[in-house]
This record gives structure tokens, C-alpha cells and sequence, in this order.
């Protein structure tokens, strides 16, 4: 009677040397492609965020670029600026990648020309529209990031200013900034 097959297992351990020595290089490599792929993502996620991505597509656009560096988020006394993401990219991955999905049907229409600089404005009340939706849904949490109500010093603000921002004015608006504050970065569309 002949000795029963030794399991996969078995026979791994029993290999020689050589083999034994792949496992953990094996492991290695898995782990250095891990870690090299996060890296790339990551690299990828700044650079989409950065103004000068942005601008690869709207500058010479229209005048959105210009509005956007003229307003109190591109260039203001205390010197803090917001970027393009700060307000038009959710900060949680998940949302991030959505909205940089849904943003990729964008560039198709900058490539094939439906936007350009002949007709944009024909296409900029919708786009804005759609912008304002976007933060409404999110309940503004791009502007609370900066802006949070939790630090405002009411006292601080002009009396029109402070009533809005409390009580029930504010309970009603569900606290979404660009209820009232449409047209901060860049000029209201016609």
C-alpha cells in the first residue's frame, strides 16, 4: 500500500529553498504595486483638484476664471484663497470620485465643441443651474468646510447678516449657503 498524496500544503513546505524564498519576495511585490498604485491615485486625485488643472478648460472660456480670481475666494485681505475643488469637489472620496465621473462628460463637450467660446453663454444659466443643484443637494458642505457655522462670531456681522445666519431664516434655507449667496465666485448668469 502506497503513502496517501501529500496536500498542496505539504508539498509548498517540502519545496526546496527557492520556493520558500518566493513567498515573502512574492509579498514584496504585492505590496510595493500596492502601494505604487495608491501613490498614482493619489497623485492623480491633487492634480484634478489643482486650479491649474480647472483652468485647462476654462480659462479663455468665458470669463469664469477672471470672475472667479476677482472675488473674495480667489483674492481677498486675509490672503486665504479657495481653489476651484474647495467649493466644486466634495471632500469624501466617494462623492469625489462621483462628481469627477459626472465631471467627465465636461470634457467630452469641450473637445467635441459644444461649449466653446462662441456659445458658452448660451450654455452658462444651465451649467450654473446645475452647480447650485449640486451644492443644494449636498447641503453646502464644500462652503461649511471653510465656513462653518459653527465658528461664526454673529456679533461680528452686519444686522442683516446675523439674522440670517440664526434662528429660523436659517432652519428654513436647511443652512444651504448658496440659497443666499449665489453669484460669490463667479458673476450670476443672465
Amino acid at each position: 500500500m502506497s503513502a496517501p498524496k501529500p496536500s498542496w500544503w505539504q508539498r509548498l513546505w517540502r519545496a526546496g529553498p527557492g520556493w520558500l524564498l518566493g513567498v515573502p519576495l512574492g509579498g514584496v511585490l504585492a505590496f510595493g504595486i500596492g502601494a505604487a498604485t495608491v501613490a498614482g491615485f493619489n497623485a492623480g486625485m491633487h492634480y484634478t483638484n489643482s486650479n491649474e488643472f480647472c483652468y485647462a478648460c476654462h480659462i479663455g472660456m468665458d470669463t469664469i476664471v477672471e470672475e472667479y480670481q476677482a472675488s473674495s475666494h480667489g483674492m481677498n485681505a486675509s490672503g486665504v484663497v479657495a481653489s476651484c475643488s474647495d467649493c466644486h469637489v466634495p471632500q469624501q472620496l466617494l462623492p469625489k470620485l462621483w462628481v469627477k465621473i459626472k465631471a467627465t462628460k465636461d470634457i467630452y463637450h469641450t473637445i467635441v465643441g459644444t461649449y466653446n467660446l462662441e456659445n458658452f453663454e448660451e450654455h452658462r444659466s444651465a451649467l450654473a443651474m446645475s452647480a447650485r443643484d449640486a451644492l443644494l443637494v449636498r447641503n453646502s458642505a464644500e462652503c461649511k468646510t471653510c465656513h462653518s457655522p459653527d465658528n461664526w462670531l454673529l456679533e461680528r456681522q452686519s444686522s442683516a447678516a446675523a439674522g440670517a445666519h440664526s434662528g429660523a431664516f436659517f432652519a428654513q434655507s436647511a443652512g444651504n449657503c448658496v440659497s443666499c449667496h449665489l453669484g460669490t465666485a463667479h458673476n450670476k448668469p443672465r
